[in-house]
C-alpha cells in the first residue's frame, strides 16, 4: 500500500468525519495550548494561562479538526464557573481554579476544552509508521489504537472506526434533539 496515498485517504475521511459533525450541529471542542506562568517586562508575575488554538471534535481517540488535520486529545474540561456547597477535596478545587482559568482565558461559558492536544504528523509517512498514539500507519493502512494500553493486535481500520464512532455521535445528538422538542 502506498503510504502517501493512504494519509491523503486518511486526511480526506478525518475531515469528512468533522464536517459531517459540524452539519448535525455538534458544537466543536476548544482547542487550547497552556501558556506557562512567566513574568512580563522582567517583574510583573502572570500566572499559567491558555491560548487558543482553533476548534475540532473528539471522535473517540482521535481530535479531529475541519482541515482533517488529528491530534492525541489533551485534558478534557468545561469552562464552567460551577462551584458546589460544602467541603470539596483539593482535586475538586483544582478543577473549579482550572475551569475559572479557561473562562479568564476568554473563552465561551459552557465550551468543552481540549487542553495541550499533541498533533500527529499526518503528513509525514516515516513518522505516522513510528507512531505509538492512537493513529498508525501500517502496511494494512491507517489503524486507529482506540485504547491507549490496546496491543497492535488490537488495531482497527480508520474507517470502520470513524463510522461506528460516527454513529455513536449521531445518535446521541438526534436523541438530545428529540428530548428537548419533547420534554
Amino acid at each position: 500500500m502506498d503510504a502517501d496515498r493512504a494519509l491523503a485517504n486518511a486526511r480526506a475521511a478525518l475531515a469528512a468525519a468533522a464536517e459531517r459533525l459540524a452539519r448535525a450541529g455538534a458544537t466543536p471542542e476548544q482547542l487550547v495550548v497552556t501558556v506557562p506562568a512567566h513574568r512580563v517586562l522582567g517583574v510583573i508575575p502572570r500566572r499559567e494561562s491558555f491560548r487558543r488554538t482553533g476548534e475540532g471534535f473528539v471522535i473517540g481517540a482521535l481530535l479531529v479538526t475541519a482541515s482533517g488535520d488529528v491530534a492525541e486529545p489533551g485534558r478534557i474540561a468545561r469552562a464552567s464557573r460551577q462551584v458546589l456547597p460544602g467541603h470539596q477535596s483539593e482535586s475538586a478545587r483544582a478543577r473549579r481554579e482550572l475551569r475559572q482559568r479557561l473562562l479568564d482565558g476568554r473563552l465561551p461559558e459552557g465550551s468543552t476544552v481540549v487542553i495541550d492536544s499533541r498533533p500527529l504528523p499526518l503528513d509525514d509517512a516515516a513518522a505516522m509508521a513510528a507512531e505509538q498514539g492512537p493513529l498508525v500507519l501500517s502496511d494494512d493502512g491507517v489503524l486507529v489504537r482506540w485504547m491507549p494500553t490496546a496491543p497492535d493486535s488490537a488495531l482497527r481500520p480508520l474507517d470502520d472506526y470513524l463510522a461506528e464512532r460516527l454513529d455513536l455521535a449521531l445518535g446521541a445528538l438526534s436523541a438530545t434533539r428529540a428530548e428537548s422538542e419533547h420534554p
